[in-house]
């Protein structure tokens, strides 16, 4: 399907997935959001971004961008404060953070960091990250916001000691 003339197209026919005050996410029936943003920027942002990042595992394909809106995959699983929740912080899901901090370093994004509500884990255990509007306009040289979260549900703690084991050099760069 394509979106190119989205005043055509009678929204109403797709489920609404998220709704705040900067967005409203909308899901068609070929797996595919069309999110609205208030702010047209911050849509072209996000954009721009997902289309520089269209062959890397973490982020979902992207397909198209008009003013004030763009077209991604749905990211499907449950948010990462939710599935800490039911399942708490393992291993794998722990080195999969640092790999996708590490990923975006390797893209050379300011902003090394995302808030976990931005972070999905699949049924097979793979992580997806959204909303990654800020991550070339904003400074943050570590995951603060991602700690700070991991922190709120008691598991960072237990991040810090596998970051530790594995890799003790971004250990000692993040602990403080």
């Amino acid at each position: 399907m394509k979106y190119k003339n989205l005043i055509s197209l009678n929204l109403s026919n797709y489920r609404i997935i998220h709704h705040s005050k900067k967005e409203k996410i909308y899901l068609t029936p070929d797996n595919k959001v069309i999110k609205l943003c208030r702010n047209s920027d911050d849509c072209r942002r996000e954009y721009l971004i997902l289309r520089y990042c269209q062959h890397n595992k973490y982020f979902p394909k992207v397909y198209e961008y008009r003013k004030g809106y763009v077209v991604r995959d749905y990211v499907d699983g449950l948010c990462l404060i939710d599935y800490i929740k039911k399942h708490g912080l393992d291993e794998s899901v722990a080195l999969s953070l640092v790999d996708l901090i590490q990923t975006f370093e390797t893209l050379e994004f300011s902003r090394l960091d995302t808030g976990i509500s931005h972070i999905f884990i699949n049924k097979n255990g793979e992580i997806k990250v959204i909303g990654l509007r800020n991550n070339y306009q904003h400074k943050e040289t570590y995951p603060k916001h991602m700690i700070s979260g991991l922190r709120k549900l008691k598991v960072s703690k237990k991040f810090f000691k596998m970051l530790k084991k594995h890799h003790p050099d971004l250990y000692e760069k993040w602990k403080y």
